[in-house]
């Protein structure tokens, strides 16, 4: 009896992306006998979001000039729209990511999410227009850089923050604790938003967007602390005018962008489990004969809340014999977490160093699937 091998990667952040490790790992498993591999690389909305919607629903890519996070020159974002399901997808990675700002510029204190902004804007103009026929607008939420809670994003679409003085105030995190009042009213898009969510964790809090993922953004003990301060000011802000009513309620993910999105242009949230399963497919390759082989970058306590690699190893876990996690390097306290029949594979251990392992990510990629066929 043939084997199938599900081959479901996420992308390796800042190196390799999803679609092209999947094929990597595809033509390692060709002249196997007696094994079929099917191919579903994934995103949680996060890095490669957008090549893998178009990997799995076609399309064409439009592209929109809009502002940086960091200052006010501009780059050219992509989007893909597919016209039979009349669908925008975007990336906000590709809007506001660690891989579009330099790395002199990465201080979350200072960026902002006015691109995103700018870029539905040009979206809607779009399609008022009649140049392209939009129903539903769905953006990955995760990889970015800021950590402002689409505050920047809004204020472009007509949101304010004053101080005790009635001043206007810059929105940029390093502001948010001289805000004293916020004016705003409902924006209406002539499609639905949809935001898919990287991870599932809180916007405040020890769990929350500054203090998980403040440090490899950029900023500093300090300067997270600075952070909290400011957007725990702007919650209670934000409660007091009944635009959000309860900090329970507030998202983590994209330095807090859903927090304000969902409210305020009534943007529904999904998250990347039910992107993956459904929109994707995934759920439709659960069999007994079936082994999976997935994996991310850096798998540590972050892909078990709610990451793409986490997603697959729970779903399958208890449905396949031996799933494969394939990763650049794993905490040893997540690895003493995982069953017995999921087998992690770290590319680092092939090399002398991570950076070593970074040049050579495909030759590793390589070197794991010859080890997974020692174990099929």
């Amino acid at each position: 009896m043939s084997k199938n091998i599900l081959i479901s990667p996420d992308s390796f952040k800042e190196c390799i992306s999803s679609v092209k490790l999947s094929s990597i790992m595809a033509n390692e498993f060709e002249d196997l006998e007696g094994v079929n591999t099917i191919l579903k690389p994934i995103s949680d909305g996060g890095d490669g979001f957008l090549e893998v919607c178009k990997f799995h629903f076609g399309g064409e890519i439009l592209n929109y000039n809009i502002s940086t996070p960091y200052d006010n020159s501009e780059l050219v974002c992509p989007v893909l729209y597919t016209n039979y399901s009349k669908t925008i997808y975007i990336e906000s990675a590709d809007v506001l990511g660690l891989k579009i700002v330099p790395d002199q510029y990465r201080n979350p204190l200072k960026l902002s999410s006015k691109g995103l902004g700018e870029l539905l804007i040009k979206i809607e103009s779009d399609v008022l227009s009649g140049k392209i026929f939009v129903n539903n607008l769905i953006i990955g939420i995760g990889g970015t850089a800021t950590i402002d809670m689409g505050i920047g994003a809004c204020s472009i679409l007509g949101l304010k923050l004053f101080d005790m003085t009635n001043k206007e105030i810059i929105p940029i995190p390093a502001n948010y604790y001289k805000v004293k009042s916020i004016k705003w009213k409902k924006r209406h898009f002539p499609f639905q938003l949809e935001l898919i969510l990287d991870v599932e964790n809180p916007f405040l809090g020890k769990n929350g967007a500054a203090k998980v993922f403040g440090h490899q953004k950029g900023a500093s003990e300090q300067e997270i602390d600075i952070l909290e301060s400011g957007f725990t000011n702007v919650v209670n802000l934000l409660k007091n005018n009944d635009i959000v009513d309860s900090s329970n309620k507030l998202y983590g993910a994209g330095g807090g962008i859903p927090s304000l999105f969902h409210p305020l242009i009534i943007a529904k949230i999904r998250s990347a489990k039910s992107f993956i399963l459904n929109d994707l497919g995934i759920s439709n390759f659960k069999a007994r004969e079936t082994f999976v082989i997935t994996g991310e970058g850096a798998f540590d306590h972050q892909s078990l809340m709610g990451k793409g690699a986490g997603i697959i190893l729970k779903e399958f876990e208890n449905e396949c014999d031996k799933v494969f996690l394939i990763c650049g390097i794993i905490t040893s306290e997540v690895k003493q977490k995982l069953p017995d029949n999921i087998y992690p594979i770290e590319i680092s251990s092939f090399f002398q160093n991570k950076g070593e392992s970074i040049l050579n990510i495909e030759s590793g990629i390589r070197l794991a699937c010859i080890r997974i066929m020692n174990n099929l």
